[in-house]
């Protein structure tokens, strides 16, 4: 009887498989990837009012991102990226454009259309259009394209056009205008060209008699696409707002969005292999049905994704990387205090059942504080930041559910069964009892090493600064692509003339390369550059980026990061003390110190990029932290039963007992979540090398900053109220004066 729990643990792990492979197909084709995967067109717009000395309010804001939208649609893009970022920017995102210059012309026009007289008085606006506002049409008699308007003020263009045909001298005529600028324009400079397919001065229409028509056609030697463009500005509104563009276009080609994408799923794939091999040589059983609750995890995160129109970019994968870590975590965690309980020689029932029960206060906090990191950043980040975001929350409430939830229903079955009863080694793998070693001892070291590397990499970047890439410095990166091996001296030659930063192959390829120029190019000479590198048989993606712009992204990314960091404070103390919750935002400040400190010293670029690799970074040290410090909260409880006030001795046998229980489990999440950055690198994902980088420096220094400094550094913390003087007060006032939560 005990043994169909066993059968239906298979069965339901057959099913998950058999159900997942019918929906990775569509699950992927649904995916909506972001420019910096498929190519595409990118523009962040300056917004202001369309009158000096006026105040952009967050209505005129909020009118000229429906615009945008609109004049979007007629562009027939899918899946546009359209946000409003700080009080006056507006970026733009349009995955799968090659037409850059009619995205730009269709979007940024003002599309104010006006009827003046031949002295440019103003006589009608926009206003006196209907519901129907314009439309297309082919004149058949007269072989020419129009655009019919519907008028819906009728009496009002009577009585104007009435009057109009009452004028002599050849000043009767009605001239329609679209965006007409007083300090410019004129009727008397354009005439030549009004009416002659001009998009400025439309058409000028001789006026006999008042005109009565629900109907106005606006005629003139218009190509049929020109015909079209201009209904489509006039139904599509006018801007509230003049819109400048803050940097030059970034544009990335569809043939470096499709081998991206490509060696994304590649590495994805090896990724899951490599884990799931680590899984069931680790934990036998168990890690396969780890795996298969992983593939379960993947399968759900994308699902609910695409369901809340997430768009997948390059951060969507840091976080998803990060995910990864988090997701392998719980069912190390769980398998780990399973196998300690072993140890003690308890039975594989009430292992089981302890090991769930101490490990699920560590998943759930490891969790909890990760997700607050998560909200604070999508609440007060932008761009990729809130796409990062977007991204992490998902991941976390899928982890619980699969990792949690589903990974131990199924491993509950397959111990009630019986099966493994005589043989937990064929469920959970082998159990070991650990060495005993004075982490507290040894920790003086990395600590030590870790302020020479920080204090180094302050010197240098006193004495040279950072190596920032082209995002920090402004100026254009060609990213270059070829069947055969890059004669960068041929490419050198072509752009001799700007001031060359850098330029080299990406890493393990002579075929894939780039090179920056400290110049940003104007639009006449960025095709004359690309025309000419693709006569070598090249292809190109030229990125160009205003520093303003990555300087007021990289702001609101400290900004988020800082008020995240605030949240875990109160999040930590609370459940902790305020020890632990100092110690934990050291340890994230010393991660990412490390990481900077690196690649100052190495002189490695620094694009804005490693923005995503100083958050995930932030995300996975905090989990790592919190794990250490759940273990040390529950053996104090255990061994000292909460004592308030431990000796130095007693301290120091905590946070060694705490360490040895814990470091499985550091070491195996730690090599599992580099797994994924390895296969990133290996696969040739070029795109985010710098992120790859740095997310390996961050593991190294996440993993041993939570396993020796951060207990370390809590200890000392702690120490410190060893020595001070009991309070003569009751115990009821000692409660109340007792320094953190929970202590």
């Amino acid at each position: 009887m005990k043994k169909r729990n066993f059968i239906i643990s298979i069965i339901v792990m057959i099913l998950i498989i058999s159900v997942g492979a019918l929906l990775i197909k569509p699950i992927i084709n649904n995916i909506s990837y972001g420019i910096d995967l498929q190519g595409g067109f990118e523009i962040l717009y300056n917004v202001a009012p369309l009158t000096e000395g006026e105040e952009l309010t967050s209505d005129d804001l909020q009118k000229t991102y429906s615009a945008i939208v609109k004049r979007i649609d007629t562009l027939g893009v899918s899946e546009p990226v359209i946000t409003i970022e700080g009080d006056n920017l507006i970026r733009v995102q349009l995955p799968g454009v090659s037409n850059e210059e009619e995205a730009r012309s269709r979007i940024s026009t003002t599309a104010v259309l006006t009827f003046r007289d031949t002295e440019d008085n103003l006589l009608l606006t926009s206003d006196i259009l209907g519901r129907n506002g314009a439309k297309y049409n082919y004149n058949t008699q007269e072989l020419r394209h129009e655009v019919a308007l519907d008028i819906d003020d009728i009496e009002k263009f009577y009585n104007v056009t009435k009057e109009l045909s009452k004028r002599g001298n050849d000043n009767n005529k009605i001239i329609t205008w679209l965006d007409f600028d007083p300090k410019t324009d004129s009727y008397e400079s354009m005439k030549s060209e009004c009416g002659l397919g001009s998009m400025k001065c439309i058409s000028a229409a001789y006026v006999n008699e008042g005109l009565s028509s629900n109907t106005v056609t606006i005629s003139g030697s218009f190509t049929k696409e020109q015909a079209e463009e201009l209904a489509d500005l006039i139904n599509s509104g006018s801007l509230p707002t003049k819109l400048t563009e803050e940097a030059t276009p970034r544009s990335v080609s569809p043939t470096f969005g499709e081998e991206t994408i490509s060696k994304t799923g590649i590495a994805g794939i090896i990724t899951f292999v490599l884990i799931s091999l680590i899984l069931i040589f680790k934990y036998r059983f168990s890690g396969l049905i780890g795996s298969i609750c992983l593939f379960t995890y993947l399968l759900l995160v994308f699902i609910l994704f695409n369901a809340v129109d997430g768009v997948l970019t390059l951060t969507g994968i840091a976080a998803l990387v990060l995910g990864i870590g988090m997701a392998v975590d719980s069912i190390i965690i769980s398998n780990e205090r399973v196998k300690d309980e072993l140890t003690r020689n308890s039975k594989l029932n009430i292992a089981y059942k302890e090991g769930n029960k101490s490990s699920l206060s560590s998943i759930i906090d490891a969790n909890i504080t990760t997700l607050i990191a998560g909200i604070v950043l999508y609440i007060f980040g932008e761009s990729s930041v809130r796409g990062f975001a977007t991204m992490l929350i998902i991941t976390i409430f899928v982890t619980v559910f699969t990792c949690v939830m589903l990974y131990r229903l199924l491993v509950s079955l397959s111990v009630k069964s019986g099966v493994f009863k005589d043989n937990p080694v064929f469920l959970f793998g082998k159990s070991k009892h650990k060495k005993e070693i004075n982490y507290v001892k040894i920790s003086k070291y990395p600590i030590i090493i870790s302020g020479l590397i920080i204090v180094l990499g302050i010197i240098f970047v006193l004495v040279k600064g950072f190596n920032f890439g082209v995002d920090f410095t402004g100026g254009t990166n060609i990213a270059l692509s070829s069947s055969s091996n890059i004669d960068f001296e041929k490419v050198k030659e072509i752009v001799k003339d700007y001031d060359i930063r850098d330029y080299d192959y990406y890493l393990g390829s002579k075929t894939e390369g780039y090179i920056i120029i400290n110049d940003i190019l104007d639009e006449e000479t960025e095709l004359s550059v690309k025309s000419k590198i693709e006569s070598l048989g090249i292809t190109t993606s030229v990125s160009e980026i205003s520093n303003l712009v990555t300087k007021s992204l990289t702001k609101n990314a400290i900004k988020a990061l800082v008020y995240s960091m605030i949240a875990i404070v109160i999040y930590v103390t609370i459940r902790f003390n305020f020890n632990f919750a100092i110690t934990g935002i050291l340890m994230l400040m010393h991660d990412s110190l490390i990481i900077l400190a690196v690649f100052a010293i190495f002189n490695i670029s620094v694009d804005f990029i490693i923005v995503a690799a100083l958050l995930t970074i932030v995300g996975y040290s905090i989990n790592d932290t919190i794990v250490v410090f759940d273990r040390i909260r529950e053996n104090r409880a255990n061994l000292y039963r909460n004592k308030k006030k431990l000796s130095k001795e007693e301290l120091t046998n905590l946070v060694n007992t705490s360490s040895i229980q814990t470091i499985n489990r550091n070491i195996w999440t730690s090599i599992t979540t580099i797994v994924s950055v390895v296969t990133l690198i290996c696969v040739g994902l070029n795109d985010i090398i710098t992120f790859d980088i740095a997310i390996l420096i961050g593991l190294i220094a996440g993993t041993i900053s939570s396993l020796l400094i951060g207990p370390r550094i809590w200890m000392v913390l702690e120490k410190r109220s060893i020595d001070k003087p009991e309070s003569d007060d009751d115990d009821e006032l000692q409660e109340l004066k007792v320094k953190g939560i929970n202590s």
